[in-house]
């Protein structure tokens, strides 16, 4: 542990000049390079040589053609000088409509440098000791972090967060007849929820096998969540709507990997919301990265494609983030802009163009529209709090029950590394008592 004491009990790295490398120069002479982070997304979605993409990949083009939320996306008819008009009015836009955590080039970013320095320190040590094989070579949620580097929340503390603004949403979307009304309010309701896990950059814990967490919201609703794999990293959760409205059920997990100064995360799973009425909608997952890891602003971005199904009702709405702009060297706007459209389609053949019925604008630190109407805005109101059930016992395999949590709260390093490290080899040691039958 002696190499991980300094401020805040974590090893501060050398300055330039001080007889240290320039952390840019030091990550780049791994040769870790922006083509290695398109590797990293295909590797883990599957998609390599010889593989074929899958059809998400193939209706992208089309939708971004289809999207025409502010005029025709792609141009159409319209001169140069028009396009760039149009480029500039939407970065205005954007900007003008934007919350105050948000990065100027997109996301949200870091609020906090003491954070900063932690996560910079840490990554920077394990870079030098592990080096291009463990950035590029292994999933990085296989890797142990120190504890200074943790946040004293675990990964299903930070999943429940998400339902904030369910209550909002998600009462009128299971009131709504219209299956296309009720598509809109969802996928409000879930651009709406981004920012709520996002801000801290201090890494999650990891839940241990069998780990479980009860929350209940104050408008009535209940979660319950569970650590169900160990490898790969598998959570399972419920949430159920007051009054049995509606229910969010699934699966997720993910792969970490490193691009350019860049951290990547790669989200596979499933997640569903029913109704009580019996209506389906398939919650999609985009790609997210924490840009400037190593120098520069550090931010949290969205990035790729989210696709919400209604199967049932043949509706699909899907956005796509961080679009080209329009003119050719036109001014982009940040990351977190998106364009897409709400569209009738085939389910049997899903990568063929269905029939646009609303185009979709918006930014997911600022605001959302369907057709130039808002639904969604970062001012409005507060999210719905939640926490501990308060009326009944948790179980003892609960979070919040967690040594090393606890012992972060308290800011006492020393008994949170000791207790992680304890859950670690426990966790080790049971796998092989299951391998071994």
């Amino acid at each position: 542990r002696g190499r991980w004491k300094l401020k805040m009990g974590v090893q501060e790295p050398k300055s330039r000049g001080e007889g240290g490398m320039d952390p840019a120069q030091e990550f780049k002479d791994l040769g870790i390079t922006d083509d290695e982070e398109k590797e990293f997304y295909e590797k883990e979605e599957g998609i390599g040589a010889g593989k074929k993409k899958s059809w998400l990949h193939s209706v992208h083009k089309g939708v971004m053609k289809r999207s025409g939320s502010i005029g025709n996306f792609f141009g159409g008819t319209k001169t140069s000088n028009g396009l760039a008009e149009e480029d500039s009015a939407i970065v205005q836009k954007v900007m003008s409509n934007r919350s105050p955590v948000a990065s100027e080039n997109g996301g949200v970013r870091i609020q906090d440098p003491v954070q900063a320095t932690m996560v910079r320190s840490v990554l920077s040590l394990m870079l030098r000791q592990a080096g291009r094989q463990l950035l590029k070579g292994q999933n990085m949620m296989n890797v142990s972090f120190p504890i200074e580097c943790c946040q004293p929340k675990s990964i299903l503390e930070i999943a429940a967060m998400q339902g904030g603004y369910f209550n909002k949403f998600l009462p009128s979307a299971a009131a709504s007849k219209d299956p296309a009304e009720r598509l809109r309010l969802v996928v409000s309701c879930f651009v709406a929820s981004m920012t709520l896990t996002s801000g801290n950059f201090l890494k999650p814990l990891n839940p241990v096998l069998g780990e479980t967490l009860q929350v209940d919201y104050e408008d009535g609703a209940k979660a319950y969540l569970e650590q169900t794999c160990h490898h790969p990293p598998v959570s399972s959760f419920l949430l159920e709507g007051p009054g049995a409205l509606y229910r969010y059920y699934g699966y997720t997990t993910f792969a970490i990997g490193f691009g350019m100064n860049k951290m990547l995360l790669k989200n596979r799973g499933l997640r569903v919301l029913e109704f009580a009425d019996g209506g389906k909608i398939d919650i999609g997952f985009p790609d997210d990265r924490w840009g400037n890891v190593f120098w520069g602003e550090m931010h949290h971005e969205t990035l790729g494609d989210w696709v919400f199904t209604d199967e049932q009702n043949k509706l699909r709405a899907t956005i796509s983030f961080a679009p080209p702009p329009k003119a050719k060297g036109g001014k982009s706007p940040p990351s977190d802009y998106f364009v897409g459209c709400l569209e009738r389609f085939d389910p049997s053949e899903p990568e063929k163009e269905g029939t646009r019925m609303s185009g979709i604008e918006g930014s997911w630190v600022g605001f959302c529209e369907f057709d130039s109407k808002r639904t969604w805005h970062h001012s409005d109101g507060p999210i719905v709090a939640h926490g501990t059930p308060r009326d009944r016992a948790v179980l003892p395999s609960d979070s919040t029950h967690r040594g090393d949590r606890n012992a972060l709260l308290r800011k006492d390093y020393k008994t949170a590394q000791s207790e992680k490290t304890r859950l670690e080899n426990q966790q080790r040691a049971e796998r092989k008592l299951r391998e071994a039958g």
